[in-house]
This record gives C-alpha cells, sequence and structure tokens, in this order.
C-alpha cells in the first residue's frame, strides 16, 4: 500500500511539473509573440547612382509621380549626404550603420567581413531579433560577387534573376537589347575565340574595349532589363514573407540609373532632349584645388567617349545631352517600378505595418564642374535621396536639416520598434519624422570623405556650407589628429553660390565661418 501511495504521490507531482512547464512554455511564447508582433515590417529601398533629381525634390523637368507619392506618405530628407561617395564604401557604411575609417572600406575591392570581421550587417542582427531578412538586386557591392550576396545577411536567401522576357532574350552582357548591339558583340567574341581567348572574363574585355555602349534606347518591356526582373521577384518574395509568422526585412536594390544608361523607349520618350538642362557651370571653381576633381575614368571606360579627356575638359553638348536624356529616363524606368512596389504594399493593406525607407547610395555628376559620375566631395556627389515612410512618420513632410545616409540604421531600428544595437555611428532621426517643430537632434552637419591616392579629403555639410580638409600621408580619423598634414582646405557658401564657383576658405569675410567649420570638423575626426 505504502508503495503504491507514493507511485500516485509521484504521478501527481510529475503532472504538476509538467504543467508548470507547459504554462512557463507557453508564457515564454507569449511573450516572443508580444515581442515579434509589436516590431514592423521594413521595406528597405536601395537605387545606385541616384542624385536627388526628382519632382519631390523640385525638379520640375523629372517625370517621377511614385516619387511624389512615397514623398507624400512621409519624409524628404533635402540634405541627405553618403559618408563616402562610391558604391563599395557607402554600402558597407549604411549596412553596417558605421563609417567608412571603421569598416575600412575606401575602394570597390574591399569587403567588410574582412576588413573589419567584427561588424554585424543591419539584415544579420534584424534575423537576431526574430525577422525574417531576404533581398533581391543590389544591396551590397563587395557582396554581389561574395557567397549569396553576403549570405549571413538572410535568412532566405538572396536572389539574382536572369528570367528575361523571352520575347528579347538575356541582354548582351547583362546590359544591352538592342538587336544591332547584340549582333556586333557576337561578332566580337567570336573574333576574340579565334585569337585564342576562352576565358569569359577576357572574352569580355575584349568585346567591351571595342563595343561599350554609355547609352541605349530600345523598345523593349520593363522586364527585358535587370531591374525589371528585380521587382517581378521582390514581389513574390512579399508574397511569400507575408504568408509567413515573423516580421520581416525585404531588400530591394536597383542597378539604374548607373551605367550604361539603358531603359525602355517608353522612359526616353517622357523627355524632349533639346529641353533638358545642362549643367549651368561647367568649369572648374575659383581657387579650389585641381586634386579636389577627377577625369571622370568611369565614364571614359565606354567605348562612344573620348578617353583622351582630362580633369577640366568639357564633353560635346550632343553627348551631354543624349547622357542627361538617358539618365533621366532611367530614373523614371525606377519610378515605375517603385510603383509597383507600393500598389502591392496597399493591396495587401501592408502600409500601415510597414516601414519604408528609400537611399540612393551617392549622388552623380551631370557636367558640373566639368565633372560625370561620382568620385568626389561635391555637392552633387555627396548629396542623395533620402526618404521615410510608414508608421511613426507624418505625412507630406520635407526637412532641410543635414542628416547621413549612415542614420538609416539607427531610425528603421527605432521606427520598426527594434532594440537598437550599440555599433552604429549613426544617430536616430526618428525625432525630426513625427512633425514636432520643437524637436531637433543633437547634430547640426553631415560629413563625408574621399580619397585622392593618399591624400583623403574630409568635410562637414551644414545647412549653408560645406567645408574640407585634405590630409595627406594616408591619414585616417582613427589616427591622432595633426594640422601639418593638411595640404588644402575648400568652403563653399550654398546660399550665395549654390553652384560651387568659388573657394571661400581666404576670404575674409569667411573667417568665422571656416573657424566655427574647422571647429566641427577636428571634434568629428577626433571624438
Amino acid at each position: 500500500m505504502k508503495r503504491i501511495n507514493q507511485i500516485v504521490a509521484l504521478l501527481a507531482l510529475s503532472i504538476f511539473i509538467s504543467c508548470n512547464a507547459q504554462k512557463t512554455s507557453n508564457a515564454s511564447e507569449e511573450v516572443k509573440m508580444t515581442s515579434t508582433t509589436s516590431q514592423k515590417n521594413i521595406l528597405f529601398i536601395a537605387i545606385d547612382d541616384l542624385k536627388p533629381l526628382l519632382s519631390n525634390y523640385g525638379e520640375t523637368q523629372m517625370v517621377t509621380p511614385n516619387f511624389d507619392r512615397l514623398a507624400k506618405m512621409g519624409m524628404t530628407f533635402t540634405n541627405a549626404h553618403v559618408q563616402y561617395a562610391v558604391c563599395g564604401p557607402s554600402r558597407a557604411s549604411v549596412m553596417t550603420g558605421t563609417n567608412p575609417d571603421k569598416t575600412k572600406v575606401w575602394d570597390l575591392h574591399t569587403d567588410f567581413r574582412e576588413s573589419a570581421p567584427d561588424l554585424v550587417s543591419m539584415p544579420e542582427y534584424l534575423i537576431s531579433q526574430g525577422y525574417e531578412t531576404t533581398a533581391v538586386g543590389k544591396i551590397y557591392h563587395k557582396g554581389s560577387s561574395a557567397p549569396g550576396h553576403d549570405g549571413k545577411s538572410w535568412s532566405i536567401p538572396h536572389k539574382l534573376p536572369d528570367n528575361y522576357d523571352p520575347k528579347y532574350g538575356e541582354p548582351a552582357f547583362s546590359y544591352y537589347q538592342n538587336p544591332q548591339t547584340k549582333a556586333k558583340f557576337d561578332e566580337l567574341l567570336e573574333e576574340a575565340k579565334k585569337k585564342g581567348i576562352d576565358k569569359n572574363g577576357k572574352l569580355r574585355a575584349y568585346a567591351f574595349k571595342r563595343l561599350k555602349p554609355s547609352t541605349e534606347n530600345t523598345d523593349v518591356s520593363d522586364e527585358a532589363y535587370q531591374d525589371g526582373l528585380y521587382t517581378q521577384t521582390a514581389l513574390k518574395k512579399l508574397a511569400q514573407l507575408q504568408k509567413g509568422s515573423k516580421p520581416w526585412f525585404l531588400g530591394v536594390g536597383y542597378q539604374k540609373p548607373h551605367l550604361p544608361f539603358v531603359a525602355p523607349k517608353k522612359y526616353w520618350d517622357l523627355y524632349d532632349r533639346d529641353k533638358i538642362d545642362l549643367a549651368k557651370f561647367q568649369q572648374l571653381g575659383d581657387g579650389t584645388p585641381e586634386f579636389a576633381y577627377h577625369s571622370f575614368g568611369e565614364l571614359r571606360a565606354f567605348s562612344d567617349i573620348d578617353n583622351k579627356l582630362n580633369i577640366g575638359d568639357k564633353l560635346p553638348e550632343a553627348k551631354q545631352r543624349e547622357l542627361i536624356h538617358g539618365y533621366m529616363a532611367c530614373v523614371s524606368y525606377i519610378d515605375a517600378q517603385l510603383g509597383k512596389l507600393l500598389d502591392q504594399l496597399e493591396k495587401t493593406n501592408s502600409l500601415e505595418n510597414t516601414v519604408i525607407v528609400l537611399w540612393g547610395d551617392h549622388g552623380f555628376h551631370l557636367g558640373d564642374h566639368t565633372e560625370w559620375c561620382k568620385h568626389s566631395n561635391f555637392e552633387q556627389a555627396t548629396r542623395i535621396p533620402f526618404m521615410f515612410a510608414g508608421p511613426g512618420v507624418e505625412k507630406n513632410q520635407k526637412s532641410s536639416h543635414p542628416v547621413n545616409l549612415v542614420d538609416l540604421f539607427p531610425t528603421v531600428f527605432e521606427l520598426a520598434g527594434v532594440k537598437q544595437s550599440t555599433q552604429t555611428d549613426g544617430k536616430s532621426l526618428v525625432a525630426l519624422l513625427d512633425n514636432d517643430k520643437n524637436t531637433t537632434v543633437n547634430m547640426d552637419y553631415a560629413y563625408h570623405q574621399y580619397a585622392r591616392g593618399k591624400r583623403m579629403g574630409y568635410s562637414v555639410r551644414t545647412e549653408n556650407y560645406r567645408y574640407t580638409e585634405w590630409h595627406d600621408n594616408e591619414y585616417r580619423s582613427t589616427q591622432a589628429y595633426n594640422s601639418s598634414n593638411i595640404v588644402g582646405t575648400e568652403l563653399y557658401d550654398y546660399v550665395n553660390d549654390p553652384l560651387e564657383t568659388k573657394n571661400f576658405n581666404k576670404d575674409p569675410k569667411y573667417t568665422k565661418v571656416l573657424n566655427e567649420l574647422k571647429a566641427k570638423l577636428k571634434s568629428h575626426l577626433t571624438q
């Protein structure tokens, strides 16, 4: 009898423990569900080489209704700047929330996973916070060639689709759909093979050296080019994410308006080339160090551009008009893709639970200072479109407060209800997004840098001015500040001289301003 009582007691105790364990398990699951269901989804739209040549930024010649549409949904920052005006460093910076001197990425070849292996990417961190993360298109630069496009970042594999519109087939070298161009490329490849060239990279180089048009205007569908495919894949990924139980991060990385400027004919037809605005100031600035400029080698690599052009040389007006026309057509092409994404969010009633952020990885020179492409510390290279919409963002706002692309990292986390990472060098901009005119953020300047050989140019950009110091001997902000290293300075006044026609660094009228900005830059470099 005693033995039976012991067994009954043990069974009762077992049932008690099991029930309490189940309660604890349910409670834990409830806490987990509460924490994740309060988090917002994130649509992260990255656009290569996009400057603020958009109608919502006051560019009346542009046809970009979907950028206008997004602007009405939230905040447009009109004085936003990248930390380094070229793809690799800029994207490494925004994806880790840290400055280039911390990622140690200052070129197109370095992978932050190797140069700064302790850094954690934004989507990688979100996975640890209960998110499903995935992407399509160009999000990283170096990651484009890494396994899985930086595979650590995605809980669902990243996608680079190649299912081009079968009516046109695969474009030549992923760029060109013009039948004559494709036929000529085939001829060049055969010519190279007859000369004993058999490796893909060398075949491509042989063909590109002889035929690489900077523009293409062909009557094809959106899906004849990569960016149209990215949209279709993004919509499929969105449907997949919406069926899941987790909050999600979806990155969509568009490659236009990057060179070459190829877009379907219907987007070229939106503009009259003869009426397109050319750059108003096409010469070097008065008093600006010549090493601040470059000879736009990226553009000169195309077969229809004179490769002998140098700093200060202007392209012929007809070619300028063609290039600007192509850039504008590509922007309108991307505008149409943006519209498709917004349509789907509206259709699925997802807007109220989705934080949207859109950004360009740097600006683009279109003939100003005789410059083309990016690769500088000038306004046209550093200034970008930077837009937020969704929960926590007041509608139809603009702000001229200087902000940094690196601020995206903490801002998105706060909007989405995600615990902040201690890694970031940026600051949350949420205080500027709720339409409270009395709120500010504790920094009144943006900052950026760009190298010329052993010289690194560091800049601060306030609401009205930009000040740049060029430090020699491969100086970086991780080293002690040494004024004897400075080999040149620049000061521009965007109220009285918005085109940067004159460097005011030696003008006595600007001594007070220069000293104030110099102190800001020194503080930034030494903090």
